[in-house]
């Protein structure tokens, strides 16, 4: 009994060495193309090259800031009398936000208007004077004149009859000559019209008069503050009663009728972009909602260092609804091919060195290199290397070569 079952365990083990080796020489013999080949062509499945819409796009993600914001400042000292808005006000270009005491630059300005009338006063006066006190002196130098050529006449007259002495007539020269030279000037004086520089002195003032009433009526002006923009503000620094400086902010205002976002994108992607394209943005806050923005402003030049350009993005928000600091993400469009290759990215093999397929022609399959593009849920772009209606392998690559004939499986053959 104990011999019987030495015997048919010996061979058990021996049926099952002798199924191992059968088993393994059969995955031999289906690991060998060649000779799986020599009793029949390989059994493929195919599908043929299409085209299709093929968009491929980048995501950025940043921060939503306002489109603009300024902090507004007095342009000059002065006490501040009242604050027309507080944190969160809506205010329009022009609005009165803030009013500074007027009364010192009230006066002034008061002040600079006498002192400009009183410089037109004075210019209508040397208008009207200067011609005629030149006139009137060259009148009198004339008269002075005559009489002084009378006098020499007689004193000549005395001096040949030793009526009077030499002295005397030569006295009577001098003054003649003073007198004529007093004359001449006057003469000169009408010649030259020297008063138009009176004129020319009295417009200056009146220009200097009027440049100092302009100042005065511009800080006058600079008291009451107004909003440069639309917007809301964001911050108010002081109350009334506030002494302020030029370099006190008073208030924070942003522009919120429009936000932007500003991401950075590599040199692939620069190059492709153009000012004013269309963008679609998603913000955290509003994940069910889409937001059109556009690319406002593209960095000219890559930052040498990480080799990336900033771009700007607006976003309209009429409802002012986006606000400052909201975490979104921005998909742009890189490039839309309506008619693009495609092929089942099952279609396509990786090699080493470049990527290909094979392509059935008459019964036979020939492998192709090509150039892939994007991947698209199910089926890859080829850029280069296929043509729409060609057929390629989509199943049982593993054993086929360049050129060999192959079989096709049912699947394939009711598809074609």
């Amino acid at each position: 009994m104990k011999r019987t079952a030495i015997i048919l365990v010996i061979l058990a083990v021996a049926g099952l060495g002798a199924f191992r080796v059968a088993q393994v020489i059969s995955a031999k013999k289906a690991e060998d193309p060649k000779r799986q080949g020599a009793g029949q062509a390989p059994l493929v499945e195919i599908a043929p090259v299409t085209q299709g819409l093929v968009e491929e796009k980048i995501l950025r993600t940043g921060d939503i800031a306002p489109h603009a914001q300024v902090t507004i400042y007095s342009k000059v000292q002065g006490w501040v009398e009242k604050i027309n808005v507080r944190e969160g006000d809506r205010v329009k270009t022009g609005d009165v936000l803030a009013t500074l005491d007027a009364r010192e630059a009230e006066a002034a300005v008061a002040q600079a208007q006498a002192s400009m009338e009183a410089a037109v006063a004075r210019l209508k006066q040397v208008k009207a004077t200067s011609q005629e006190a030149i006139q009137s002196q060259i009148q009198q130098a004339k008269a002075n004149l005559e009489l002084a050529e009378s006098d020499l006449k007689r004193a000549r007259d005395l001096f040949e009859k030793n009526f009077i002495a030499r002295q005397q007539l030569d006295e009577a020269r001098t003054k003649q000559n003073v007198v004529k030279a007093n004359y001449d000037l006057a003469q000169n004086n009408i010649l030259q019209k020297t008063w138009e520089n009176d004129i020319a002195l009295a417009e200056a003032q009146v220009r200097l008069a009027k440049a100092t009433l302009d100042l005065n009526k511009a800080q006058l002006a600079n008291l009451v503050i107004l909003s440069p923009m639309n917007g809301g503000i964001t911050k108010r620094h002081v109350d009334p009663g506030t002494m302020v400086k030029d370099t006190a902010p008073i208030l924070t205002l942003m522009d919120l009728g429009e936000v932007k976002m500003v991401v950075n994108v590599i040199e692939r992607e620069f190059i492709r972009l153009q000012k004013g394209q269309s963008v679609q943005v998603t913000v955290m806050a509003f994940p069910d909602r889409t937001f059109r923005g556009r690319i406002a402003i593209i960095t000219p030049a890559l930052e040498i260092q990480s080799r990336t350009a900033e771009i700007q993005i607006t976003i309209p928000n009429p409802g002012y609804i986006l606000n400052p600091g909201m975490f979104g993400k921005v998909e742009i469009l890189l490039r839309s091919d309506p008619k693009a290759t495609l092929v089942p990215i099952q279609a396509l093999i990786t090699g080493e060195d470049k990527d290909f397929v094979y392509v059935l022609k008459e019964g036979k399959v020939h492998r192709r290199p090509v150039e892939k593009g994007i991947s698209k849920d199910t089926v890859v772009e080829i850029a280069r290397g296929l043509s729409p209606g060609e057929q390629v392998v989509t199943a049982g690559h593993e054993f086929l070569r360049d050129g060999i004939p192959v079989r096709l499986a049912a699947k394939s053959e009711k598809s074609k």
